[in-house]
């Protein structure tokens, strides 16, 4: 295979880019240049598995932006977010890429200007998804109060989708949009860093469809524990990691409920409640307990005996990758269809309270991490899913479907 250039058109934010990271480093490994449109806080991740950094303008779209509407509860907010960043990014790509001139363009699922850039330009689209895809039996598995909850939410960000949307059909040639639903968004060929056995049938699964399983990006993400934490979770009682991801936001009423919950069992406690909440807030931690704005997730898991989650397809992965029984406190309907499908296999507990505005009790969370310390079971379970989920060749897979997308495009233009 001849080196080619492959852009990346990526989402700013952290569960995102992660994912991506493994196939970029097996890329460059086979020779390929790399070109990664990202944000300037993820430079130095990127340019640590080869790739050429290229940043979007500032101020259009970040992770905080992200994290902002996320934050909402609002699924329609981000979309939001996104729909108007594309009216900004779409031409600032289509201006870079005429010079780039790639072989080809991998985009987030959730990236339109990617995938409109490519269509436009008559490159392959690769599509990455970070998860699998949501079907309309997904949403049956919302109780009646989880549903009130999700639409009191979400109904108010509707007119502002419907108007940047409007936005983008006058002025840009509707040929290049996605075809309905818009996300996720699909491509000639498309990349599921996820095992298969997670994904529900879905008419939209064909051909070009590739479940290649996750890898762990050990030398890209696994950061040093700085020495407080080291010797935190050196000790001889069994650890317990906590977080709910870079995201969403817990708030201190959960985070002074595992103080509760957790600060007198025999465990070594570590919470990550994100940037955006002070940790004097929270009053004085347990004496079991560290926290952290942020971890360095994968160095922690692999010192962890329990992951409390909100079950995230990339954190679910990253613990039942050390074999850890999960606790999943889902945010969203898109984390407790992977927290049902982790706990029918045995291998998770599930408190889904957050789903229609409730607090987790404090006795609830902890018979869940007790529970998780102790059964056999679960961690058998978790054991068997680490080495399952790892049988679809991961990055090297990924690759190798990219490659070979390549070499069939490349056939039919010598052919031509």
């Amino acid at each position: 295979m001849s080196t080619r250039t492959i852009v990346v058109a990526g989402m700013p934010a952290a569960g995102h880019i992660h994912p991506t990271l493994p196939v970029v480093r097996e890329l460059v490994r086979r020779g390929h240049r790399v070109t990664y449109y990202a944000t300037e806080e993820f430079r130095d991740r990127l340019e640590a598995v080869g790739a050429r950094f290229a940043g979007y303008p500032p101020g259009v779209l970040g992770s905080r932006d992200i994290a902002e509407a996320t934050q909402t509860g609002s699924s329609l907010a981000v979309v939001v977010r996104i729909l108007t960043a594309t009216e900004t990014l779409l031409p600032f790509l289509n201006e870079q890429l005429r010079a780039e001139r790639p072989a080809a363009m991998m985009y987030d699922s959730n990236a339109p200007w990617g995938r409109m850039a490519a269509t436009g330009l008559g490159l392959p689209r690769i599509s990455f998804m970070t998860t699998f895809l949501v079907g309309s039996s997904g949403f049956r598995q919302l109780t009646a109060r989880e549903w009130l909850t999700a639409l009191r939410s979400s109904l108010p960000d509707l007119p502002a989708v419907l108007a940047a949307r409007r936005r983008l059909l006058r002025r840009f040639d509707r040929a290049l949009f996605p075809p309905s639903p818009v996300f996720p968004m699909r491509g000639d060929l498309t990349l599921f860093p996820i095992p298969r056995e997670l994904q529900s049938p879905d008419p939209r699964l064909d051909a070009t469809c590739r479940f290649v399983g996750p890898a762990l990006d050990r030398d890209a993400r696994d950061a040093d524990l700085d020495p407080e934490l080291a010797a935190h979770l050196a000790g001889a009682l069994p650890s317990v990691a906590v977080s709910l991801g870079t995201l969403h936001a817990a708030g201190p009423t959960f985070f002074r409920t595992c103080f509760d919950a957790l600060g007198d069992l025999p465990v070594r406690v570590v919470l990550a409640v994100g940037a955006g909440l002070d940790p004097a807030t929270l009053g004085r931690p347990p004496a079991n307990t560290l926290i952290r704005a942020t971890l360095p997730q994968l160095a922690v898991l692999r010192r962890a005996a329990v992951f409390v989650t909100h079950g995230g397809m990339n954190s679910t992965l990253e613990g039942l990758g050390f074999g850890l029984p999960l606790v999943v406190v889902p945010q969203q309907l898109e984390q407790l269809l992977i927290a049902r499908a982790i706990a029918d296999r045995g291998a998770a507990v599930v408190l889904r309270h957050h789903l229609s505005g409730r607090e987790v009790p404090a006795m609830e969370l902890r018979a869940a991490v007790d529970r998780a310390l102790t059964d056999t079971g679960l961690r058998s379970a978790a054991e068997a899913l680490r080495t399952a989920f790892t049988q679809g060749g991961g990055a090297s897979a990924a690759a190798d479907e990219i490659e070979h997308l390549l070499a069939q495009r490349s056939g039919r233009a010598t052919a031509r």
